[in-house]
């Protein structure tokens, strides 16, 4: 029924809307998740009332960095998420606690347990896993009550740290291998100590401003004895340096007074050095390993030979540096990288194997405490050695691979506990058979998308664990891991749904290789960009590895698909995560990026291409650490298999063929005529330093010429935050920053329905501004500290969703309310705001299924029924009073409202009467009390939708909201729509 005709009709109803029921009893005021304490509650009384809520999933997590257990009761863990936080078990990892969600940062490199007094714990914040992707932290933060709340213990700049040791006997006496800034040179990294707790520190060790420490173990049975390894690297934004003379091997027998550098003596002289493991055997301490990454070798995934020359086409190269994926090569070879130990505490050495998968990623040693001859090495795959580390084999049955962290019971050896990009698993039996955790949402997403189903789905790429897509709301029950079914394989980046058809749907894992699939048929095809095939070297590009992603792709044609053809041969270069984009103005035409712009009529099955957008930069045209770019370097570009790449992709919603596009060398490319012709107006743009990667265009869905645009300079250690705004189609541009924090920006998003409306994703936490990037505002209501990367509003529900890079999927539901926010509103004594239609769900027989036990993560349903939202300039007289009738005037139920400044919501369930309904991730019928305890002790919500209980449903329709504010009645209609199953 058209809007202006339901509102006309309450003037008809206004009498019978005052008469109540006979026997109505009131319904109790219920705002939206108000049953639980909400973490990081602004006080602002705009947005205090809408709250986020964790769909997961959790069937794939995300990185670990480290794992620690309380020796004298093994059933109390620690992990520590690279960029997921601190979780906590108290049970052997049946239930888990996030510990970490308030503090600043949520990047973790390694936890320090007291053994002597288990509730101190140490948590050194940013991961030292050297990726394209890393996070960072800042600095040390201590817990002496078993992580019930941390102090910061320093140490900020340090920014990403390798290993924590903490006395046995002294928890105030530590030890910090400080690895410092990834991406810059920077004084405040070496090896710290503190005697205090961490009240003052002391750098005992400093190499360079290039050079920190990685890892770092201490002789049990002499506390004053430590050995360490110094680590030399540096990521800039075309590739990475893994190695140099100042990675080595240290000891400190005078708990480091004094540092003695070991070499010769059965090590290796090479003089490319990269990263070193440590490790020794606690029952036979003079037993130590070591993992050492020697000499030159092209980076995993990167395209570079070992002598540091880029691939040509037609060549496979880039081994991964010595070891390779295989690990041990067929012939032992003592001057690659690989496996050393030491039977006499570090005097002399012996090589042992060539087992080094990725060294820069991993080269993570460990000993079994009770046995120096089982050893354990990390990767992309699980080893273990039983004689010494001079063989090793595969350990299979994790969740997942690529592993960094192995802990080993030192009162049982059978006991282990594994943390991998997937998250963790234990194993009883020394590793022959592992139990997979699935319990905490810590997904690493990059990019999210969203399909019109009812519950829609969301759908989204992560790092490492292809793309996935699972239900924003079940019809009742709970949605768990099972809910969720993958679309893509790889690491997961971008996907995309048809609007009109929710079977079809796109994804895309690493340098371009998109893929689009239909449900219906179960049907994929590749519909990556390709060229002609040619014999011979390529054409058009200063970077021969782009060779590699030319012509055919996977499973591609020769012929290519480009249309008109571009010559035989031409080169194309994608990002790590290709963007890709579905046109606003038809689901059939797709936009992606490349070196070059590609655009599709016809869903992908061909293309048109644009000449290069990029400044077409060489990946080893430029130093990098003072090495001569051409020249060989240790893990060399590790994966960064190209360099000057469009990375983010946006057509104007307002008209149609108005296109950006902006770059990870630092161009903003416009098109008015569908990419006939470009112009680059980055040069408009001030104070942001040349080549700075463009993070997000965002154009306006009001006005053709107005676009939003994100910098992220982190890569090159600057971590300002840029965001700008054109009105002219970029001739000029308004910094939009404004009080925004120290902090890079990874996303922006223009609100669909309301121009003055953004949204903001950073590094650290989200933001939203109200009046167009005048005043930006921390808005995290129930979010925890968490890495930005994506963000969603869903055309039809208004919903707002957001990917993050370590803690999964979070929705707000219905920001309506934001969305209709005007000066006018706000001057307004009081202002009732359209309520959302919504659907009264029916049970789904199909999934009415359960699980028991405390093992499962289950997602959070949003409320049942619909919020009513209204907005007070200051509290009123006498009570607010809500009251539900039909179109007949029979009153259905009333509710009392609440009376805070700003924004109010109050829920009604579509239940006659006064039953009050379900708090958010309650099952029905539950307490608030006893479903925070649930939530906490599982770390994530649940609940059933339908719940509510008391009172009858009503029926789909339309009703009346007569809402009573200080002795004056505002008339709203709530639609009711009929659910349809439908499949």
């Amino acid at each position: 029924m058209p809007r202006k005709l339901l509102l006309s009709l309450t003037a008809l109803l206004g009498l019978a809307l005052l008469v109540a029921a006979p026997g109505t009893i009131a319904q109790g005021p219920q705002s939206a998740g108000a049953a639980a304490q909400r973490i990081n509650q602004t006080d602002d009384p705009i947005l205090k009332p809408f709250v986020w809520r964790s769909i997961g999933p959790a069937v794939m997590s995300g990185r670990v960095d480290d794992i620690e257990i309380v020796e004298s009761n093994p059933s109390i863990i620690y992990v520590g998420y690279a960029t997921g936080g601190v979780w906590k078990s108290t049970n052997n990892g049946t239930t888990w606690a996030s510990l970490f969600d308030t503090y600043p940062v949520s990047s973790v490199g390694d936890i320090g347990l007291s053994q002597s007094d288990p509730d101190v714990v140490y948590i050194g914040t940013g991961e030292p896993n050297n990726r394209q992707s890393s996070s960072f932290g800042a600095g040390v933060y201590k817990t002496a009550d078993g992580g019930k709340k941390f102090e910061y213990a320093g140490l900020k700049e340090t920014q990403s740290i390798g290993r924590i040791v903490v006395h046995p006997k002294d928890p105030n006496i530590v030890y910090v291998a400080a690895v410092g800034h990834l991406f810059g040179p920077n004084p405040e990294r070496g090896l710290y100590k503190t005697t205090d707790g961490g009240k003052t520190w002391t750098n005992t060790k400093f190499i360079d401003n290039d050079t920190g420490f990685i890892d770092l173990v201490m002789d049990p049975s002499n506390p004053n004895v430590l050995y360490a390894a110094s680590y030399q690297r540096r990521r800039v934004p075309w590739g990475f340096n893994g190695g140099g003379p100042g990675s080595a091997i240290w000891k400190t027998t005078d708990a480091a007074k004094s540092w003695t550098r070991l070499a010769g003596n059965g090590l290796p002289d090479n003089p490319i050095i990269g990263r070193i493991g440590l490790n020794l055997c606690r029952t036979k301490p003079n037993v130590v390993y070591a993992q050492i990454e020697v000499g030159p070798s092209g980076g995993t995934g990167a395209g570079v030979n070992d002598d540091g020359s880029l691939v040509q086409p037609g060549q496979r190269g880039g081994g991964g540096g010595g070891g390779g994926r295989g690990g041990q090569q067929a012939k032992p070879d003592p001057t690659r990288s690989g496996v050393w130990r030491s039977d006499d505490a570090g005097k002399t050495w012996q090589f042992m194997s060539n087992n080094n998968n990725r060294p820069m990623y991993y080269s993570k040693i460990r000993v079994d405490p009770n046995n120096d001859q089982i050893v354990y090495t990390l990767g992309a795959s699980a080893s273990k050695s039983t004689d010494g580390g001079k063989s090793f084999r595969t350990m299979g049955g994790q969740g997942h691979g690529d592993h960094h962290a192995l802990l080993i019971n030192p009162a049982n050896s059978n006991h282990l506990w594994i943390g991998n990009d997937g998250g963790i698993d234990v194993s009883y039996d020394q590793g022959a058979t592992w139990e997979d955790i699935t319990t905490m949402a810590v997904g690493q997403f990059y990019a999210i998308s969203a399909d019109m189903r009812r519950p829609y789905y969301v759908c989204g790429g992560l790092q490492d664990n292809g793309s996935w897509c699972g239900p924003s709301a079940m019809r009742s029950g709970q949605s768990l891991n099972a809910d969720w079914y993958r679309i893509g394989g790889g690491d997961g980046f971008y996907t995309q749904n048809d609007p009109n058809d929710w079977r079809i749907g796109y994804s895309e894992s690493q340098d371009g290789n998109t893929s689009r699939y239909d449900l219906g048929t179960g049907r994929s095809q590749s519909i990556r960009p390709r060229a002609p095939q040619a014999p011979a070297a390529g054409a058009g590009s200063a970077d021969p590895a782009a060779q590699g992603q030319q012509a055919g792709g996977r499973g591609g044609s020769s012929t290519g698909n480009i249309v008109p053809p571009l010559p035989a041969g031409t080169a194309f270069r994608f990002y790590w995560n290709t963007p890709f984009i579905l046109s606003p103005h038809d689901p059939r035409v797709l936009y992606l990026g490349g070196d070059r712009l590609f655009r599709s009529a016809n869903r992908g099955d061909t293309y048109t291409a644009t000449p290069d957008l990029t400044r077409n930069i060489g990946r080893n045209d430029r130093p990098i650490m003072g090495v001569a770019g051409s020249a060989a370097m240790a893990s060399k570009h590790d994966g960064a298999a190209s360099y000057s790449n469009i990375i983010t992709v946006s057509e104007s919603p307002a008209v149609p063929g108005v296109v950006w596009v902006g770059t990870n060398d630092g161009n903003v490319q416009v098109s008015r005529d569908y990419g006939e012709t470009w112009r680059n107006v980055v040069d408009a743009v001030r104070g942001v330093p040349a080549e700075t990667h463009v993070s997000r265009v965002e154009a306006s869905h009001f006005d053709a010429g107005t676009c939003y645009v994100t910098f992220d300079g982190h890569r090159t250690d600057d971590h300002k935050p840029y965001v700008f705004v054109t009105r002219d189609y970029g001739a000029s541009w308004t910094s939009i920053a404004n009080n925004l924090p120290e902090g890079n920006i990874n996303v922006i998003r223009e609100d669909p329905r309301n121009r003055n409306l953004l949204y903001l994703g950073t590094e650290y936490a989200f933001y939203v501004s109200l009046n167009g990037g005048r005043e930006w505002k921390r808005f995290m209501n129930g979010l925890p500290t968490v890495r930005i990367d994506d963000i969603l509003v869903h055309p039809r529900e208004n919903d707002l969703i957001v990917g993050t890079h370590g803690r999964s999927i979070y929705i707000i539901d219905d920001v309506t309310p934001l969305q209709q926010l005007t000066d006018a509103v706000l001057a307004a004594d009081a202002h009732v705001f359209d309520v959302r239609p919504n659907v009264q769900w029916i049970s789904d027989t199909m999934l009415s299924r359960g699980v028991g036990g405390a093992k499962h993560f289950r997602g959070e349903n949003p409320l049942p029924g619909t919020a009513i939202s209204y907005y007070l300039r200051s509290v009123p007289q006498g009570e607010i009073t809500i009251t539900v009738s039909d179109l007949a005037g029979r009153t259905i139920s009333v509710l009392a409202g609440t009376a805070n400044i700003g924004i109010n919501r109050v829920q009604w369930n579509f239940r006659s009467g006064g039953a009050i309904a379900a708090a958010r991730g309650a099952a029905p019928g539950a307490g608030a009390a006893d479903q925070a305890a649930a939530a906490a002790a599982r770390g994530g919500g649940g609940g059933g939708r339908g719940g509510g209980g008391g009172g009858q449903a009503v029926d789909p329709g339309t009703y009346i909201a007569k809402i009573t504010i200080a002795g004056k009645d505002y008339y709203e209609p709530i639609i009711v729509e009929a659910d349809n199953i439908g499949r």
